[in-house]
């Protein structure tokens, strides 16, 4: 099995291109977004790279709604094929944010999946995690050894995921993360963020055991509350994200809104 990482540094996003054998799926893709236009860019050396290895694309899996940039799901469905795979709860966000969706209805994604789901993967299954707390819709996607945990564990360095926005909770992400920390402690953390310095390369993966001793927001030692009253401290001094009022109703619905 080979994972090849790609990161998208204007949003600080990594997109994993997972290929075994003949069979191919992508984890959270991401367009180019600036000045109110969309674009390919980053997502063709994706769909290359599958075009290349002459691998059928079998997923488009997103690990949960991002506010942060706008999903490459259906331009890359578009182009490779493959079936584009969200949380069922995803109902629960798009009724949080109907106000703001100017009447265009849920997207049809093909797999609406929960926790516990499987989806065969050639001679393997990905197995799906239902990991809520950052949104209700986070999933982490286990593949053997590995684990794609969306906007959960950041970079130990950094901490976790906020849990500020419609649906978010401290205690339910500290959950979350603690059912993972019950995984072995070998167990390959690939991140969904992260945002180093333009001359520096971003932490894409950890090992288990390196976030349950290290991760400076909730390792081993940090009890619920510590966590829930440092998670919402620190929300409490972040700016909302700046493409957040163009990336959830796109990733809702596939449309952009008009915003003035």
């Amino acid at each position: 099995m080979n994972i090849h990482p790609f990161f998208h540094r204007s949003t600080g996003t990594l997109t994993y291109l997972i290929t075994r054998g003949s069979h191919a799926a992508v984890i959270d893709p991401v367009l180019d977004f600036q000045d109110g236009v969309v674009t390919s860019t980053s997502l063709q050396q994706i769909i290359d790279e599958i075009e290349s290895q002459g691998v059928t694309l079998d997923y488009i899996l997103e690990t949960h709604i991002h506010a942060d940039h706008l999903t490459g799901s259906k331009r890359l469905q578009q182009h490779c094929g493959g079936k584009t795979v969200i949380s069922k709860r995803i109902v629960e966000v798009y009724d949080n944010w109907r106000d703001k969706l100017q009447n265009e209805p849920l997207a049809a994604f093909d797999l609406l999946v929960e926790d516990g789901d499987e989806l065969p993967f050639g001679d393997h299954v990905i197995s799906v995690l239902a990991t809520p707390g950052h949104t209700p819709t986070d999933l982490t996607f286990a593949l053997g050894e590995n684990i794609f945990v969306g906007d959960t564990l950041f970079a130990p360095a950094r901490g976790t995921a906020r849990v500020d926005f419609p649906g978010g909770s401290a205690s339910t992400l500290y959950h979350s993360i603690k059912r993972l920390f019950s995984l072995p402690d070998n167990t390959n953390v690939y991140l969904c963020h992260d945002y180093p310095q333009d001359s520096d390369e971003p932490v894409v993966s950890t090992t288990l055991a390196t976030q349950k001793a290290d991760n400076v927001m909730l390792n081993d030692k940090v009890s619920e509350q510590e966590y829930s009253s440092t998670r919402l401290t620190r929300d409490a001094t972040l700016a909302a994200p700046k493409l957040l009022p163009w990336a959830i109703p796109y990733n809702l619905t596939y449309h952009l809104p008009n915003i003035h």
